[in-house]
């Protein structure tokens, strides 16, 4: 799979994880937790775990997500530093989202499909950040050939002074 084709499934990745992260904070200050799609939501919802520091877990998802976000969508992907900062924000959220799980199923014996969707998400994304930080951006085209940033940043071919992109 190439680089391009693995940033394109991390952002569809990191929607997803957006989407019910928004959910799941909706439906805390809301509803006050309940869900309305499981009871197990409500449960994991109001538990001791949901919030750190007072702060819903849901809301700190959508600040992860958007943060991963802004790594795919603006910063240069080329950059290893870039891909590093994507290895490392979906590595915490994936041992936080480990953590999470354990707490809804082991402790309190609870489903809430949306948690579990951002869990399923944040592995999935910290998978893939791995594999693109370790393949690299690929090979750079070969010498002779000018070099241009496409609107993403990514690195392409011009075929010489015209200036068009192949």
């Amino acid at each position: 799979m190439t680089d391009r084709r693995l940033r394109v499934l991390q952002i569809v990745l990191a929607l997803v994880g957006l989407g019910a992260a928004i959910y799941l904070t909706y439906s805390k200050y809301a509803h006050d937790g309940v869900c309305g799609v499981s009871a197990g939501c409500t449960i994991v919802q109001n538990s001791p775990w949901s919030e750190l520091y007072g702060v819903p877990v849901s809301v700190l998802g959508v600040l992860g997500y958007i943060g991963i976000l802004g790594a795919l969508l603006v910063a240069p992907q080329r950059n290893d530093l870039v891909r590093l900062s994507l290895v490392v924000m979906s590595g915490v959220g994936f041992l936080f989202s480990l953590f999470l799980m354990y707490r809804a199923y082991v402790t309190l014996e609870a489903f809430c499909p949306f948690c579990t969707t951002s869990a399923v998400v944040m592995t999935l994304l910290a998978i893939t950040s791995v594999v693109r930080f370790v393949l690299g951006p690929g090979p750079l085209p070969p010498s002779g050939d000018e070099l241009v940033a496409d609107e993403d940043d990514d690195i392409v071919l011009s075929d010489g002074p015209h200036g068009a992109q192949a």
